[in-house]
């Protein structure tokens, strides 16, 4: 009976679990399908086409473009430089733009530039000039004899008591004054003979041949180893030999300290062998200083009276002559262009001078001393001749360079650095009716310094325009 009583739920249960295991749903298995990419439309550029690497060609084709931009603003100023004129802009001593580099023009004071330049290799940057005091030995506070003023060819040799009518008026100046005080402090208070003035080192020749009527004493000249002033005497008068012009100064200096002195002013070369002393002496500024008064006021007689130095030294022989044909042997040395460059004078004030862009911008970008020579030029709108000059443009406190003017004839040649910071040597030379006159050289100047500010021009490559298709 209780075997009986128990199997009855049993019983039930497995019907229970018969049931519910009908009723359990089949087993389902999932299926996941990737999909292709929708159709892409076939491309029309060949396998092989420069369009499946366009980089290469859209690089090159901007190249293009830039030059061409670049030419075209070359093409805009030469309309308005005109053809008897030059110009030549180099980048690292590479041409970037030119008309008529070869061009002979006259140059102006841009000569000057061929001067300091070869200067600063026969003399040195560091030469001086000396001027000496040279007498019999002097006893008891007496000179028995002659007081010889020898020159050596300092350009700018002042006294303190005489100021400099030029509107430049010259700087880094040697004071005439201190060998007066050299003389009083050695108790020198007679002289029994004359005060001569000695500008044997130097020839004779005053003044350049080739100057026409128009070059004045205020100009240039006369000129000589010995040159206290510019040769300016007193209320604007020069005088006509300027070895004897200097001796008349420092003798009125001498009188002006209470020495006594027997005889006159004269000039005549020393005695040879005379048993002389050098009782005082003077020395300029180093060489480097000299030249950047000569082309920051754009000095006449310092340019003359160097040229005739550098053939002393050179040659032996003080004259324009031995002096210009160093200077020319020189140039040549240096591989710089002379085909049509005629040099007559160191000043520039010759109108028989001729000169080319080309050779001018070979002085300040591919010399042994273009270096140096870059470092002496003013600067536009701070220093010397240029300090009036391009005020308010790119170039103003950047642009270094030299100027020069003579009726008809402007000229600039330098160095300036573009807004991307390429230094680009140049040389504008502008010759013809009027161009001295600022409305018509003023915007020619404007263009070159916007030119060059501008370089290079650069056009960005559209590597999408060459992109396959």
């Amino acid at each position: 009976m209780l075997t009986a009583l128990a199997a009855v739920p049993a019983i039930g249960l497995a019907g229970v679990w018969q049931y519910a295991e009908a009723n359990v749903p089949p087993p389902t298995t999932t299926t996941t399908t990737t999909l292709p990419p929708p159709p892409v439309g076939v491309l029309d550029t060949a396998l092989l086409s420069y369009r499946r690497h366009p980089s290469p060609l859209a690089k090159l084709v901007a190249e293009v473009a830039s030059n061409l931009a670049f030419a075209e603003r070359v093409e805009a100023l030469a309309d308005e430089i005109g053809e008897a004129s030059c110009v030549r802009l180099l980048d690292d001593g590479e041409v970037i733009a030119e008309l008529n580099a070869e061009l002979p023009v006259v140059p102006a004071s841009n000569q000057k530039l061929f001067v300091a330049a070869v200067a600063l290799d026969i003399l040195g940057p560091d030469y001086r000039f000396r001027t000496e005091l040279q007498s019999p030995p002097p006893a008891g506070g007496v000179i028995a004899g002659d007081v010889f003023l020898v020159g050596g060819g300092d350009p700018v040799l002042r006294t303190a008591d005489v100021p400099d009518p030029l509107r430049y008026p010259a700087f880094n100046t040697t004071a005439l004054d201190t060998l007066v005080n050299q003389i009083e402090i050695l108790g020198i208070t007679t002289i029994e003979g004359d005060v001569v003035g000695d500008g044997s080192r130097y020839d004779d020749e005053f003044r350049a041949p080739s100057w026409g009527s128009e070059i004045t004493n205020r100009d240039a000249g006369p000129y000589d180893a010995l040159l206290i002033n510019d040769g300016l005497i007193d209320n604007g008068d020069y005088g006509l030999n300027p070895s004897r012009s200097a001796a008349r100064i420092f003798y009125d200096m001498l009188i002006a300290r209470g020495i006594t002195i027997t005889g006159s002013p004269a000039n005549q070369s020393r005695p040879v062998d005379a048993g002389f002393t050098t009782l005082a002496l003077i020395e300029s500024h180093p060489l480097t200083e000299v030249l950047v008064e000569m082309l920051h006021t754009s000095d006449n007689n310092t340019a003359e009276m160097l040229v005739k130095e550098i053939g002393y030294v050179a040659a032996g022989q003080g004259t324009r002559t031995a002096g210009l044909g160093a200077i020319r042997a020189t140039l040549a040395a240096w591989d710089v262009p002379l085909d049509g460059v005629e040099l007559q004078d160191g000043s520039g004030l010759s109108r028989d001078n001729r000169a080319t862009c080309a050779a001018l911008a070979a002085i300040v970008a591919s010399t042994p001393v273009s270096d140096q020579l870059r470092d002496l030029l003013p600067v536009a709108g701070r220093d010397g001749t240029l300090a009036p000059q391009l005020l308010g443009t790119k170039a103003e406190g950047r642009l270094q360079a030299k100027t020069g003017t003579l009726t008809d004839v402007k000229s600039l040649t330098g160095s300036q650095p573009s807004e991307s910071n390429v230094q680009i040597d140049f040389s504008l030379v502008l010759n013809g009716e009027g161009v001295d006159h600022l409305a018509v050289y003023g915007p020619v100047w404007s263009g070159v310094v916007a030119l060059i500010d501008d370089f290079p021009i650069v056009i960005e490559p559209d590597i999408d325009a060459f992109a396959p298709r």
